[in-house]
């Protein structure tokens, strides 16, 4: 629309020019012969600039040298060269420029010598403002090209680390219920077990032990719930070391090795003696720290009590000044206390389907640590190392 009404007008304004002198007695034939299309060509200077360019020029000269009047030709010349410098490089830039330049300087030899000086410094003014119009239009166009594929890509890496984002937290959550349920379940059904077979010989024990149950129990089940409860409120917090929102609005403290006294006491009278062992310098660590231990104790704990039977197992915790050592070791005795066979190797190895020492190597690695676990006669061991360094007091 923009290129069809600018013909319209320059052609109008050369009819105006060939029309309206009172003395012609004719009309310029050639002028409107050749004129007229030459002008209807600046319908392709969004596609074919060149063209539109070359075609004016001549039709100028060729006006220019029969005596024909060029209306508004020379300012259809500076539009074409314009068209040129916005879509070219620096090049065609010179190269429009000079053939625009042709016209006036071929007017030179039938013009007096000053007439012919002002004329050709008024048409260089004219075709270098054009000129440098074009290229800084190119340049803020090429500019605003670069300034919106900048804006794209911001907004595909936005996109990006908002999916990331939930994929961490995703992955985040499936390994908080993988060990609340791994673990309290296996609880739960060993002290079921237990409960039964003491419910005709030993009715108070089996009480006590019902009663635990139902603790331990409650206790899964609000766990899960502060974990249902981030799915639907995206939590704030970092990967490992924020705690979970409850339904409350209140956040729950994330576990920590304080709490390895209360995890051992929950998973007593399952027919494994444990112990706790602590050494070195105990101090509080980083928050993402104290959690990936007491979940590598914890998985620990529900890998013996699937696998080992009766028995007894050991947990160590070594402070170390850049580190802290973690070791889990069980032994299986049989019904007369003597030592029993090898102990399968739990089914979250690296060798079976199971994700549970998947999923603690991925949050051991993430901190900079190493985790190991692997079969031992009659039991199996693991061990982990993760970096902490000594910037607290001692606990």
């Amino acid at each position: 629309m923009l290129e069809l009404g600018l013909v319209s007008v320059f052609a109008g304004c050369h009819l105006l020019v060939v029309f309206l002198p009172s003395n012609q007695q004719e009309t310029f034939r050639w002028s409107l012969l050749l004129g007229l299309p030459a002008v209807a060509t600046l319908l392709l200077r969004r596609f074919l600039p060149w063209v539109s360019l070359v075609v004016l020029v001549t039709v100028t000269i060729v006006l220019t040298r029969i005596e024909e009047p060029v209306g508004p030709l020379n300012l259809a010349i500076l539009i074409s060269v314009y068209s040129v410098c916005v879509r070219g490089e620096l090049p065609a830039t010179l190269g429009a420029g000079a053939l625009a330049m042709i016209w006036p300087i071929s007017r030179l030899p039938s013009l007096p010598p000053h007439a012919a000086t002002v004329m050709l410094l008024g048409a260089l003014v004219n075709v270098v403002m054009v000129l440098g119009w074009g290229r800084a239009m190119r340049v803020k166009r090429r500019q605003a090209a670069q300034l919106e594929q900048a804006v794209n890509l911001l907004e595909q890496a936005r996109d990006q680390l908002a999916r990331d984002a939930a994929a961490v937290e995703r992955a985040r959550i499936a390994r908080e219920f993988h060990d609340i349920v791994s673990h309290n379940l296996s609880v739960v059904a060993l002290r079921a077990g237990v409960a039964r077979s003491l419910v005709d010989r030993d009715p108070d024990h089996a009480r006590d032990t019902l009663g635990e149950l139902e603790r331990t129990s409650r206790s899964s089940l609000e766990q899960m719930r502060q974990l249902l409860s981030a799915l639907r409120v995206v939590p704030d917090g970092d990967q490992d070391g924020e705690a979970t929102t409850g339904e409350d609005g209140n956040r729950a403290p994330a576990p920590c090795l304080a709490q390895l006294d209360e995890l051992i006491e929950s998973v007593s009278g399952t027919g494994v003696s444990w112990r706790l062992q602590r050494c070195g310098r105990v101090r509080e660590l980083d928050p993402g720290v104290e959690m990936t231990a007491y979940r590598v104790v914890q998985e620990a704990i529900t890998n013996v009590l699937k696998h080992a039977g009766r028995g007894y197992a050991r947990v160590s915790l070594c402070y170390q000044p850049a580190r802290l050592d973690i070791e889990v070791s069980n032994h299986t005795t049989d019904v007369l206390g003597r030592t029993g066979s090898a102990a399968p190797a739990p089914e979250n190895g690296s060798g079976a389907n199971g994700y549970g020492l998947i999923g603690l190597r991925e949050r051991v690695s993430l901190l900079g640590g190493t985790l190991t676990a692997h079969p031992v006669p009659n039991g199996f061991h693991l061990s982990a190392v993760l970096p902490c360094p000594e910037t607290s007091d001692p606990g």
